[in-house]
């Protein structure tokens, strides 16, 4: 993700506007001439046996008499000095007063600042995080908010320490994937954290301006944060159902938000783009079809048979145009809203390899509707990071590794085809099957190597 915005706080910004620099004389004392500066010189030389009066040091004066280095008489609201010269006196505020006894710098700093919560120490690493989520790693969903994740999330994290661990560990991820190095001991450390004060958070009854935001943001980012964990794939669906039920309890409650939370925005933000969505291989979907029909006579209950007959409608729907299959694919997963807690608990459950032959079935289809999504955040989509789907693709094949010993491995031609595919577009392949990530569309091509990919 990449932010069109940002926040940088310059040396200037820090100073008040209205204070002038120790170096802004007033014109008079600027345009002294060589007389007057010697005659001033010889005025203020003081006889041997006279001592200079003292006097007590002025720290409250205004800025103008402090700028021509004067006493301030220090009357309020104009000093007698400033009325006397019509000209505009302004006196520093209590908390400008405060800081400027302060060091400007701190010498020999900790190496791990304090942010601004008791007895948490976060390092110059966390600073990377941080700035790794706002400048690529802040989720698109939910959409049109780019704006709240960049300028109102970062505030509301400095009073919620669940939400700014929620942060961290996204961008650890997200960076991890990127770069190659290996930032998963302190992502799960703060993912750990972040769920444990989440989990406090949803059981208070109370909300005031920042606390909705404060949960559903945590919801959101860890929800993105697992889609880039190899084995997140339980994680990603837990807190996909999160979001919708903590964005179902803001609603419900009337809680004040940042967030545009209107039940119809996401339909209104992409209707203007669903006119432009590629559409996706004919073969892959009617192999996908066929695939889906075989495992039929495998299903055994209710969340079996509706979420099969969720991924077949995406299918039918992607045959007839990309547009009807993606509004498809955004209500498979109010199937996972709408379970009760045991038909949940049971579908995620690693040993109902049913359902897990069924969620191989989704990764394929999730990885097909990629270059449909993309359009839900065309200005940051950007295939220099398309590295970050190599979690997904670690979804699928603990999936196959699960289920090897099984008789439905027979079944996983279709998801295993379409991970393969992808591998090889993720590795700069030329492909001879058809593409499902579809990078030829985009505007920077990963550099192909001479490898030929024959049809899986």
């Amino acid at each position: 993700m990449t932010a069109e915005t940002g926040t940088i706080l310059s040396g200037d910004s820090l100073t008040p506007t209205n204070s002038l620099s120790s170096w802004d004389l007033s014109s008079e004392s600027a345009t002294l001439t060589q007389e007057e500066s010697a005659k001033q010189q010889k005025t203020r030389t003081l006889a041997p046996n006279l001592t200079r009066r003292s006097h007590k040091k002025s720290r409250a004066g205004c800025f103008s008499c402090k700028g021509r280095k004067i006493k301030c008489g220090e009357q309020k609201p104009e000093c007698g000095s400033c009325l006397l010269k019509g000209i505009t006196c302004v006196y520093p505020t209590e908390q400008s007063t405060r800081k400027s006894n302060l060091p400007l710098i701190r010498r020999n700093p900790p190496t791990a600042p304090s942010f601004p919560f008791p007895g948490a120490a976060f390092s110059m690493m966390d600073m990377r995080f941080f700035h790794h989520f706002l400048t690529v790693a802040y989720p698109h969903l939910p959409v049109g908010n780019d704006h709240v994740w960049v300028h109102e999330i970062p505030q509301f994290a400095e009073q919620h320490e669940y939400l700014m661990h929620a942060i961290l560990s996204l961008g650890a991820s997200h960076l991890s994937r990127l770069t190659g190095i290996d930032y998963r001991r302190e992502s799960l450390v703060h993912r750990g954290q972040a769920l444990a004060g989440l989990n406090h958070a949803l059981s208070q009854a109370s909300r005031s301006y920042g606390e909705s935001d404060a949960m559903l943001a945590s919801c959101y980012a860890l929800t993105f944060q697992a889609s880039y964990m190899g084995d997140g794939l339980t994680d990603f669906i837990t807190m996909v159902r999160g979001c919708a039920l903590t964005t179902d309890k803001i609603r419900r409650e009337h809680s004040p938000t940042a967030f545009n939370l209107q039940p119809d925005w996401h339909f209104k933000f992409m209707a203007p783009r669903l006119e432009h969505l590629p559409p996706v291989d004919p073969t892959l979907l009617e192999d996908a079809y066929i695939a889906l029909e075989e495992i039929r006579p495998y299903l055994t209950d209710d969340t079996h048979f509706d979420f099969h007959a969720g991924l077949v409608d995406i299918v039918i729907s992607l045959q007839a145009s990309s547009a009807s299959g993606y509004m498809q694919f955004t209500e498979l997963y109010s199937i996972w809203y709408d379970l009760c807690h045991d038909s949940f608990k049971s579908f995620l459950d690693p040993n109902n390899l049913v359902a897990q032959l069924l969620l191989a079935y989704f990764v394929g289809v999730q990885l097909l509707i990629i270059p449909i999504a993309t359009h839900e955040f065309l200005h940051r989509a950007d295939v220099s990071r398309i590295r970050v789907l190599y979690g997904v693709t670690e979804w699928a094949e603990s999936i196959f590794e699960r289920l090897e010993e099984s008789e439905l491995r027979e079944h996983l031609s279709w998801p295993r085809s379409i991970i393969s595919t992808v591998l090889a577009e993720l590795n700069g392949q030329i492909l001879q099957a058809p593409s499902v990530l579809q990078l030829h569309l985009t505007s920077k091509d990963i550099v192909p190597n001479t490898t030929i990919l024959a049809p899986p």
